[in-house]
């Protein structure tokens, strides 16, 4: 299995002053990054049949009015960031809905979180694994952002605008796993609940932004803050299920574990890989309670069993280049210390990068 140290680097880009101007500026700076996501936009609605691009925009605009009431800060950042890409506001729109057809595939992610009791130093972490198509490292950016009227953040962002794990200087993170639900619909994306989540300053606000009401698709959205408050939202677009951490830790993978939740489930003949690496972090894991530090989460995360549908994915070379699945980067959030460590790439080939919020 892969071993050699492989020296990755993940784009680092940072804004600051209305969400306007932030937009524009995160746009200026991901110009690239937002064509190659159009393109890749395009090349898959050219396999759904009908799909045209005016059918496209038209059924990503039935989800904005809903989007625009529930957070209309991040529309405007996302407007400035067709600005400043030189993309269509319908093409930046289209990129952040949920089409129907989508996330039935390989990908998926690992959490750990885990309060101030059960670490070496006191300190509460949220940690993930990104599981996604190989090709998604290149447009990923590590985005500080500080706006002028909510507290500032770092997050891992594709296209440097929308977050899949952060930090806020609140010490609020957003972390999780995609969930393959079976009522989807027209809704506010999930994508949006994450970016919201990162501007909120108590573990009560980010709770309610993590599951709004009119969403059309959710994630399993993990928020935790710095008292170490750690909740895990299994949600669907019709309801959600909220997971406390009662030992003081969780895992999550990919698939539904409230009882509540059981019947959302899409197809559970998929969710081998997360049923693996699920039992196979929470053995691994529980035996590093009250040591916990972040070589253990490098530990942890970099284990190969079930390879390659492993904790630390690489790769399947039997399977075409659109269905293979990589740990693209691993990230360990320090909401004691306001820290992130970042490793790019897979956890078992490369080292933890320490950023400062």
């Amino acid at each position: 299995m892969p071993s050699a140290i492989k020296e990755i680097q993940i784009r680092e880009v940072s804004a600051s002053g209305d969400h306007h101007e932030i937009g524009v500026s995160i746009g200026k700076q991901c110009k690239d990054q937002a064509q190659r996501m159009e393109k890749r936009l395009w090349s898959w609605m050219a396999t759904m049949p009908g799909m045209t691009k005016e059918k496209t925009f038209a059924y990503a605009r039935k989800s904005l009015p809903a989007s625009r009431k529930f957070y209309p800060e991040h529309i405007e950042e996302l407007e400035g960031y067709a600005e400043g890409a030189g993309l269509k506001f319908d093409t930046v729109w289209a990129l952040t809905v949920d089409f129907p057809g989508g996330g039935r595939g390989r990908t998926g992610c690992t959490d750990i979180a885990v309060n101030s009791e059960w670490t070496k130093d006191d300190v509460v972490y949220a940690v993930h694994n990104e599981d996604v198509g190989p090709y998604n490292l290149v447009d990923m950016a590590i985005a500080r952002i500080k706006p002028d009227d909510e507290p500032g953040f770092i997050g891992l962002c594709y296209g440097g605008i929308w977050p899949t794990a952060g930090m806020n200087a609140e010490g609020i993170s957003l972390t999780g796993n995609a969930l393959v639900p079976n009522d989807t619909g027209i809704g506010i994306p999930k994508i949006v609940p994450c970016r919201k989540v990162l501007r909120e300053v108590g573990i009560y606000q980010a709770l309610q932004a993590a599951m709004p009401e009119g969403r059309g698709h959710s994630f399993n959205n993990i928020v935790c803050d710095s008292n170490g408050e750690i909740y895990s939202l299994e949600g669907s677009r019709t309801t959600f299920d909220a997971l406390y951490a009662e030992e003081g830790w969780l895992i999550h993978t990919n698939h539904y574990l409230s009882p509540k939740m059981w019947k959302f489930e899409d197809n559970m003949h998929t969710r081998f890989s997360s049923i693996l690496r699920y039992n196979r972090a929470r053995k691994l894991f529980k035996k590093e309670l009250g040591r916990v530090e972040i070589s253990t989460f490098k530990q942890v995360l970099s284990d190969h069993v079930g390879h390659p549908e492993s904790i630390c994915r690489h790769p399947d070379p039997k399977l075409g280049v659109e269905d293979q699945t990589q740990t693209i980067f691993s990230v360990a959030f320090d909401l004691t210390n306001k820290a992130a460590w970042i490793n790019a790439g897979n956890p078992c080939q490369g080292a933890y990068k320490k950023y400062v919020l």
